[in-house]
């Protein structure tokens, strides 16, 4: 079965950042991706065509050749103009349920199925010509979660039993259930993502990267989180850029880890300067959260509020819960006071003192960590749409 390369597949996530107006396509592409695929600049027929809405994004559509004759490919670039980076941003997600039926990001969601219709135009008529062949969908950053879904919906309606994803520093779309079938849906899931690039952090958990307990193409070895890391194009700013880093013909040369961190974790309060704003403290976070809510007993309750309310009004629930929890038993109490020391740490909070375990502080504390990881985002996802 064919797959695009790392080069390959960076090179069209990164092409599509230069069509700012459906009028001015002309000969997509460089002469690397016109080499594997062509592109329709008439209309969207079954060897592809392109498709431009300021809200929601731009996808251009073309068919393969030679080594990836008669294969499919769909490069979706996002826009910051669209609610799905209005709700990237900040801590307030909306859910929705996606077409396979599980709870996904509704911003995502929203600028996905405004670009659907024209997915399905290019699709019907591709799979009634070359019937058996892949679908390979890419996109970086809001790109990638749009494409994150249209792949699983081209899954969900039978358009190939060959479909491809391939996704650079692309934030989480789903909750457990989608991640879950997601994974098992798609052929493969080529998730690449920098060390330091914030995006791929958000939203926080119950959201869940696929491959679901599978593993991600870590490009480079950058600590802490920083918006350059973000980018495509070092000619641009990015650091490294996703050009660079994935700039080899061959999966095999790039270095894979777990996608989540999955270990239970305990923090200790006297411990807290030693988090930071990075990658791992990010991770080490959410399953110090997860730990706590499992070893006293909440953490099914808390997914299954999630699956119904997300963003605020979640926290809200969370905060209340960790007021219940340290209330119940020192040991517990002494766990929440870890948590919430290491999260001011995480914030840059200059004193990290937690004063009290009542609701109002941990709520507080809640709030400003959210506010420096969501500022990060909004400024990383600004960064690529100069």
């Amino acid at each position: 079965m064919t797959q695009l390369t790392p080069k390959l597949a960076s090179e069209l996530a990164a092409k599509v950042y230069d069509v700012i107006d459906l009028e001015l396509v002309q000969n997509f592409g460089n002469p690397y991706i016109n080499k594997h695929f062509t592109f329709n600049n008439v209309g969207i027929g079954k060897t592809g065509g392109f498709i431009f809405n300021r809200q929601s994004g731009f996808a251009a559509m073309g068919l393969g050749k030679g080594q990836y004759q008669g294969d499919a490919i769909i490069a979706i670039r996002g826009t910051e103009f669209s609610s799905a980076a209005d709700w990237a941003t900040n801590a307030q997600v909306g859910l929705s349920v996606g077409d396979g039926s599980q709870i996904v990001h509704a911003g995502f969601n929203n600028a996905f199925t405004s670009l659907r219709p024209q997915f399905a135009t290019f699709l019907d008529k591709w799979r009634t010509s070359t019937p058996g062949k892949a679908i390979h969908f890419v996109g970086h950053s809001l790109g990638g979660a749009i494409a994150s879904l249209a792949a699983d919906w081209a899954s969900v309606n039978n358009y190939a039993s060959n479909i491809n994803l391939y996704t650079f520093g692309a934030p989480r779309v789903g909750q457990q259930g989608f991640a879950t079938a997601n994974t098992h849906r798609l052929n493969q899931i080529f998730r690449c993502t920098h060390g330091a690039d914030v995006v791929p952090k958000v939203p926080l958990w119950p959201f869940i990267h696929a491959p679901y307990q599978g593993v991600e193409y870590r490009l480079d070895n950058s600590q802490g989180l920083r918006i350059s890391a973000h980018g495509m194009d070092p000619k641009a700013g990015a650091e490294p850029g996703y050009l660079v880093s994935a700039n080899t013909e061959h999966w095999g040369h790039l270095h894979v880890k777990a996608s989540e961190y999955l270990k239970p974790v305990k923090l200790r309060y006297e411990n807290r300067n030693q988090a930071s704003y990075s990658d791992q403290w990010s991770d080490k976070l959410s399953a110090a959260l997860i730990t706590v809510l499992k070893e006293a007993g909440y953490y099914g309750a808390i997914v299954a509020q999630a699956t119904a309310s997300y963003g605020l009004t979640f926290y809200d629930l969370v905060a209340k819960t960790l007021e219940k929890i340290a209330a119940a038993a020192d040991s517990f109490a002494d766990d929440v006071r870890g948590l919430l020391g290491h999260m001011l740490s995480f914030a840059g909070a200059v004193v990290t003192t937690v004063v009290d375990l009542t609701y109002a502080t941990i709520r507080a504390i809640f709030n400003r960590m959210l506010s420096r990881l969501y500022s990060s985002v909004k400024e990383a996802i600004k960064s690529v749409h100069k």
